[in-house]
């Protein structure tokens, strides 16, 4: 077993941790949910479906081009990441921290003991409604080769001429995403290639995430997690905002809120996990994402990743004396 959690659910120790890391909103491979289609761990997308009365496996293996709009794309991010999570902890895993990475925070928030399955699904559903109603219009690029503050710079000008556009997400060092109206981030994009970064690519994400543009759903999405008792946490959250500690459910429910107009900090997470004594990080979900941007940030950590039952019960296996 890899936790170093005493019985009183804290950290002991001061180094050697694991963190469990869940990914967020981006592509979905093609066909990705089949592995789970047979396997009586797949209960969550069943109960998913359920509730929300149309196929999240089938919406999966269709890929992006059935994700393509934020309301079926963010609920078909959620599940996979929380079926991994719920599998872990049947097989004996725990974590003695836990992030999550923009969408990837719900999972987290669920693996810190926050949130039942069912509670953050409804979360989920309901930021994937406002944010569609709020800024469904806008759009993401990825900029790769420069400083944030580079970029931040890039922004602040393009704002002046021509429209909204933020740094959304500072994912590690040398990438990062811009996010705002799609002319605004056209333009941001353009200088940017022409301040030296190596490459500029879209996302097939809908929506001006992590910017103002979002303001609107901010309030109304802030009630919907209020009228949720969270606990307090068993296991401690690196939030995206700020790169904050969390241990009260209610403050990790309110920067599930405030994140929707805030930049996600990965950088700072994954520095702030690693000053507390991470070493190990189990990246649970689909895609390998953020398997790259922690070892950017942290080159020795060890990460593993796990997105299907097989890997998951491996993992697991592997982890026993």
């Amino acid at each position: 077993m890899f936790s170093g959690l005493d019985q009183a659910g804290t950290i002991s120790g001061v180094a050697d941790k694991t963190a469990f890391t869940f990914p967020g909103q981006g592509r979905v491979a093609k066909g990705s949910g089949r592995p789970w289609a047979e396997d009586p761990a797949g209960w969550p997308f069943e109960r998913a479906s359920e509730l929300l009365g149309w196929d999240v496996l089938a919406a999966i293996d269709d890929g992006d081009a059935a994700l393509a709009d934020t309301r079926l794309a963010q609920p078909a991010i959620y599940t996979p990441s929380a079926a991994c999570y719920l599998l872990a902890r049947k097989e004996g895993l725990r974590p003695d921290l836990v992030a999550g990475h923009s969408l990837g925070e719900y999972a987290a928030l669920l693996a810190a003991g926050g949130l039942t399955f069912e509670q953050g699904l409804g979360l989920v559903v309901r930021r994937a409604e406002l944010a569609h109603e709020a800024g469904g219009t806008g759009a993401m690029r990825v900029v790769l080769g420069l400083p944030d503050q580079a970029v931040r710079r890039l922004c602040r000008s393009v704002r002046h001429k021509v429209g909204k556009v933020f740094l959304a997400n500072s994912n590690a060092p040398g990438q990062v995403v811009i996010s705002g109206e799609p002319g605004a981030v056209e333009e941001a994009g353009r200088l940017a290639l022409l301040a030296g970064a190596k490459r500029v690519l879209p996302l097939p994400i809908g929506g001006g995430f992590h910017t103002p543009l979002m303001q609107a759903a901010r309030r109304p999405f802030r009630e919907a997690v209020d009228r949720i008792q969270l606990p307090r946490l068993e296991v401690p959250l690196v939030s995206n905002a700020k790169a904050k500690v969390v241990r009260s459910g209610r403050r990790a429910g309110r920067l599930l809120a405030r994140q929707l107009t805030s930049p996600v900090d990965w950088t700072g997470c994954v520095e702030r996990l690693r000053a507390m004594g991470t070493t190990r990080y189990v990246e649970l979900g689909p895609g390998k994402v953020l398997d790259g941007l922690i070892r950017r940030i942290d080159p020795r950590a060890v990460v593993m990743i796990a997105s299907t039952p097989d890997e998951v019960r491996a993992l697991a296996e592997g982890s026993r004396p």
